[in-house]
């Protein structure tokens, strides 16, 4: 029930302070009161919706909704502001990563970095295969791994948006394509200048991003032009 009202939230079928009655949703799902005061919980947490006294529940202002949270990420990647929300997830990434493999550099030792490696041979053989999934997962776990290099418990909790971020490929049904290769250079590129502690570093890990920035912007073209269906039958 959270996952129906929360992408009904954010896709804009309720719109904003609108009243959300437990009782039609009691009825509309076939739920008791103690179930949809839970789903109502954790609606509130994400910002979702707001209960005051002789108002009753509604939904809240969207600047108050915790853009941050995983569903929420999701949510928005399933509605019409699918585009600004890709945007804003490479944004994150590009202000996060660099730094994070800065200091990835600057603390591990080359059996550190050996999760990296594993991962980009994973992304390979996935890509021979035309593995989405495989090829997504490892992807993740690379990007997050990176995170966790950086020692930094601050960017360790930005890991399941980052998480988010990398996996838009297979949310969105994106091509597997010999194109990719380049992005699984990059990859290996930044896993030497890691090693290496290079002065580009930065620059090689914003070019990742940014290269897989505009591969997105171009899938999401032909996302848009026909894949919606495709998308919708998954879920």
């Amino acid at each position: 029930m959270v996952e129906e009202v929360g992408r009904a939230i954010v896709t804009g079928r309720y719109e904003d302070g609108e009243s959300v009655p437990p009782e039609r949703l009691a009825e509309e799902f076939g739920v008791s009161r103690p179930v949809i005061r839970e789903a109502f919980r954790a609606l509130q947490g994400k910002g979702l919706l707001i209960a005051r006294p002789k108002v009753g529940t509604r939904v809240s202002d969207p600047r108050t909704w915790n853009y941050l949270d995983p569903q929420i990420i999701t949510w928005r990647l399933e509605s019409d502001r699918r585009t600004e929300q890709v945007d804003e997830l490479y944004s994150v990434r590009l202000a996060v990563e660099p730094v994070a493999a800065r200091m990835a550099a600057l603390r591990s030792k080359p059996a550190d970095l050996a999760q990296l490696t594993r991962a980009i041979d994973t992304m390979y053989a996935a890509l021979d295969q035309r593995d989405l999934h495989t090829f997504v997962s490892a992807d993740v776990s690379f990007h997050v791994a990176l995170l966790d290099l950086s020692g930094s418990k601050m960017f360790e909790c930005l890991s399941s948006v980052i998480a988010t971020a990398v996996r838009t490929r297979e949310t969105l049904v994106f091509p597997v394509v010999e194109a990719m290769r380049r992005g699984l250079e990059l990859h290996r590129q930044l896993v030497q200048d890691i090693m290496t502690g290079a002065p580009e570093l930065e620059t090689t890990s914003r070019r990742l991003i940014v290269d897989a920035h505009e591969e997105a912007n171009r899938a999401l073209g032909v996302w848009g032009s026909g894949a919606d269906s495709q998308v919708t039958s998954q879920r």
